[in-house]
């Protein structure tokens, strides 16, 4: 349904509110395209919004070649697709989750989750945490832009990378992810008119390309 960029943030929200926390940290398939895609999609269009520009955007219920698409009116007349992805590196994510869900708590910037072969899940200490956290998701984002680059999508298509760190913020935070991306081959847009990056544990988006 299309609506627009507040209604359907608003819409998102709701649904967010309405999980389960069992079903915000383990994430079953609904639930994960909740939070990993279409929460995204709706800061993105937030982002567009200002005096004088109307702006809609509808989701993709099926399996399409995109996830969504918005539509800008008013002094800037435009219309684009969004192919949204999420980057990171998920086992970890998960045990994190696990270990929120046991104990009320996961490790953050110094130390990471990890499964011991008794199978009940603890937080070992990494004095390299923040470093290596932000080291980890460059790559992975990396990957996933030229995963997405390499296939073919409508001209005009905006791609936007969602990814959840504690880790990440300020300009520090992210002068260290662009520098590792760069590293690590920088940003291909191929077929994409613009990339966007999206801390959904943040809420801090920013233009990559």
């Amino acid at each position: 349904m299309k609506l627009s960029a507040y209604e359907f943030a608003q819409a998102i929200e709701a649904r967010i509110e309405a999980l389960s926390p069992e079903q915000f940290h383990e994430r079953p398939r609904d639930a994960k395209r909740l939070l990993e895609e279409l929460y995204p999609l709706s800061r993105l269009a937030l982002s567009f919004k200002q005096p004088g520009l109307t702006v809609f955007v509808e989701a993709n219920e099926d399996s399409g070649r995109a996830d969504g698409q918005l539509w800008l009116a008013g002094f800037l007349d435009k219309t684009f697709e969004v192919q949204v992805t999420f980057a990171g590196y998920e086992r970890a994510a998960a045990l994190r989750s696990s270990l929120l869900l046991q104990q009320a708590l996961a490790p953050g910037g110094r130390g990471e989750a990890v499964n011991r072969p008794a199978g009940q899940t603890a937080a070992d200490s990494d004095q390299d945490g923040a470093t290596a956290s932000i080291g980890r998701l460059g790559i992975s984002i990396g990957q996933r832009i030229r995963s997405k680059a390499a296939k073919p999508y409508a001209p005009g298509t905006v791609l936007l990378v969602a990814f959840e760190d504690p880790q990440l913020r300020g300009r520090g935070g992210w002068s260290r992810l662009y520098q590792v991306i760069e590293n690590a081959g920088g940003i291909e847009c191929g077929p994409f008119a613009e990339v966007y990056l999206f801390n959904t544990y943040s809420n801090e988006l920013q233009r990559a390309a």
